[in-house]
């Protein structure tokens, strides 16, 4: 799925609706939207169809993620039912249009193929983490059409996506992401051949792998089903083995041998019997309360009380701190600034560039400035308005424009 296009456009439209009394038909059978035609045409000639069913067919390599996005919504809004049929290949972005169906069809031998977003870049590291930020927007947004259709999570989907996963017809289906194997008119055909693409798409050069032949098997289950609970004991068991630990306390407690043989009733005997001898006995003095431990002796090694008014001061002097801290960087780095633009190691006009660099990497920005030569922006003016040697007479025009060993 690719974010713009790396090569020039050529003629041609990817697609193509007709627009009959009872059934439309659109087909895409190229890239989507790199050369030229924009999901803005596909959105005029889709509003013309009048029919109650659109029959969407494709055989498509993919191609720009925000037309395909387009697409895929302006066929999910549009009042007719959409059955989409996978003729050949619909990978990368195209999965994502042929998910916009209301019936998604993989006609015999056609595959599926589902990856991360990718694109172009150039630029410095913040551009290049901005791109990735983007990127992963973008591949989230594409899982969360997969799991719409399948019922399964964005974060399972993007773990799939990562990996690049190729379906044939069958295992789209058993995936959740096809609802029918188109009907095969040789009764024979085993289905085991994939399709050959008749088209130029080189998709060994476009994705990692260059289809389902190569790739290996994809993760077909949508959702790990719960494990059955273990089968735990009964209520009667449960109230047996609580009567059977009760009779055992009440032994131990009142010193009877545990082979001695006792019915329920003699041992609640025995336990009348001791309960009366205890009665007879003194109560003995209860011991004194221990004094309660100081708050200080009970904090962690290393901690102290401190009361809330020191802490609010501390605090706020923190804060003092921080914002002095701020304001001496910003002064050192405007210093820096000033005197490599009086060095004429950069233009004035790209100080702001500089400076957002320096907020983000002091020492990597500092050590840029000090690599740069000094005088590579000159400083002097380039001639004297009204003066007829302005440009021809000029020593700096001349250092900076003339030809190396031509006379002036």
């Amino acid at each position: 799925m690719k974010h713009r296009p790396p090569w020039p456009p050529r003629a041609g439209d990817w697609y193509r609706i007709t627009n009959l009394a009872d059934v439309a038909e659109v087909v895409i059978y190229d890239e989507i939207g790199w050369w030229g035609t924009t999901a803005e045409a596909f959105m005029n000639e889709l509003r013309e169809i009048t029919a109650s069913q659109i029959t969407l067919r494709i055989n498509s390599p993919g191609g720009d993620v925000f037309d395909g996005i387009a697409i895929h919504n302006l066929l999910r809004s549009h009042t007719a039912h959409v059955t989409v049929h996978v003729d050949g290949l619909a990978a990368s972005i195209a999965s994502v249009i042929a998910l916009a169906g209301d019936r998604v069809v993989m006609e015999p031998h056609s595959q599926l193929m589902i990856h991360d977003a990718s694109g172009f870049c150039y630029g410095q590291a913040a551009d290049m983490r901005e791109m990735a930020d983007m990127l992963d927007r973008h591949s989230d947004n594409i899982a969360g059409v997969y799991a719409e259709k399948t019922g399964g999570t964005v974060a399972d989907w993007r773990e799939r996506m990562r990996g690049e996963q190729w379906f044939s017809a069958e295992e789209a289906v058993a995936a959740g992401l096809a609802d029918e194997v188109g009907q095969r008119r040789d009764d024979g055909d085993t289905g085991d051949e994939p399709v050959t693409n008749s088209s130029t798409w080189d998709l060994a050069a476009r994705f990692r792998y260059p289809g389902r032949a190569a790739a290996p098997a994809p993760v077909l289950a949508t959702l790990t089903p719960p494990a059955e609970p273990a089968a735990g004991p009964t209520e009667s068991d449960q109230e047996e083995d609580s009567m059977s630990t009760l009779s055992e306390g009440l032994r131990e407690r009142l010193g009877l041998s545990a082979d001695a043989e006792l019915d329920d009733t003699a041992l609640l005997d025995a336990l009348d019997e001791a309960l009366a001898e205890r009665a007879d006995d003194t109560p003995a003095e209860p011991a004194p309360a221990p004094a309660p431990e100081p708050v200080a002796a009970r904090l962690p090694e290393g901690m102290v009380v401190i009361d809330q008014a020191a802490l609010d001061e501390l605090r706020t002097q923190a804060a003092q701190g921080v914002a002095a801290r701020d304001q001496q960087r910003a002064e050192a780095r405007d210093r820096a600034l000033d005197n490599a633009i009086a060095a004429g190691k950069f233009p004035p006009s790209r100080r702001d560039h500089y400076a957002a660099a320096w907020d983000a990497d002091p020492d990597g920005t500092r050590q840029l400035l000090d690599s740069l030569a000094e005088g590579l922006v000159p400083l002097a003016d380039l001639g004297t308005p009204g003066r007829e040697d302005t440009l021809s007479g000029n020593a700096d025009f001349d250092r900076l424009f003339s030809t190396p060993g031509k006379d002036a």
